[in-house]
């Protein structure tokens, strides 16, 4: 259950993104497709909200994350 801390996380504007891609040791890999509000919590997991309002969780134990900027925007924002 997420405290009244972590639900006060500032979100992160990442819709500079096209897409991010979070790869597990196992080499499977979670996808999602625009980005646009990245909350990381104290305990380190990941929340992304996307353009249609969908929120992801990450599985934790993820070994990687990569993502590809949308055209001519930077290579990262955070």
């Amino acid at each position: 259950m997420m405290t009244m801390n972590e639900a006060k996380v500032e979100p992160i504007d990442i819709s500079s993104e096209a897409y991010r891609v979070y790869t597990f040791a196992d080499g499977k890999r979670f996808r999602i497709e625009n980005p646009d509000k990245l909350y990381i919590l104290p305990c380190g997991s990941h929340r992304v909200v996307d353009l249609d309002g969908v929120t992801h969780r990450p599985e934790r134990g993820y070994v990687g994350i990569s993502w590809k900027p949308l055209a001519g925007q930077p290579a990262f924002v955070a």
